[in-house]
């Protein structure tokens, strides 16, 4: 079987706003069908930020979401600037959310919801070289974060106390290519 790209046919803005906006889009599908009825989510691309110290330990955050409405254990994160490279983005993130400062050259593409949006996401893989404190600047963040040793990582994905998406996707990236936890 062949398999061909969908032929966007119209894309009309339902909601936007400086986080997102929200597409209703109509497509023609392979068999010649269209279908009217897609809803597309844009938002920024971001960066996930694996960050691992001289004693192999990752450095989690925990965080309300109020989507889940829950408290969820997430790597460093946030949005990239536009003009700047994923690793650049990672290593502020670092620093801006944990006080730490990190190199690496390594950042690896994924797609968090590629059946509704365009986002990617970049992991980026770093070697913490100075620990610091975080100082939030951001009114509705109130972020804690720790170092955890692999074994207690590996319980916490266990027990499920670790169900963030992008971070069991950077461990799976991290885990393939450098090592195994």
């Amino acid at each position: 079987m062949n398999i061909t790209r969908w032929k966007l046919i119209s894309s009309v803005p339902v909601f936007i706003s400086k986080w997102m906006t929200i597409q209703k889009r109509s497509y023609r599908l392979p068999s010649g069908e269209i279908r009217e009825d897609y809803y597309h989510l844009n938002r920024p691309d971001y960066v996930l930020v694996f960050a691992e110290d001289d004693r192999e330990r990752i450095l989690l955050e925990r965080q309300y979401r109020r989507g889940v409405n829950d408290f969820v254990y997430e790597l460093p994160a946030g949005w990239i600037n536009d003009g700047e490279k994923p690793i650049d983005a990672a290593k502020r993130e670092l620093q801006e959310e944990t006080g730490s400062l990190g190199d690496g050259d390594t950042s690896f593409e994924i797609y968090p919801q590629p059946g509704f949006s365009s986002m990617k996401a970049y992991v980026a893989v770093l070697k913490v070289h100075s620990q610091g404190m975080h100082s939030h600047d951001v009114a509705d963040e109130y972020i804690t974060s720790e170092w955890v040793e692999k074994s207690r990582l590996r319980e916490m994905i266990k027990i499920g106390k670790i169900k963030d998406m992008g971070l069991l996707s950077a461990l799976s990236v991290h885990q393939t290519f450098y090592s195994q936890i």
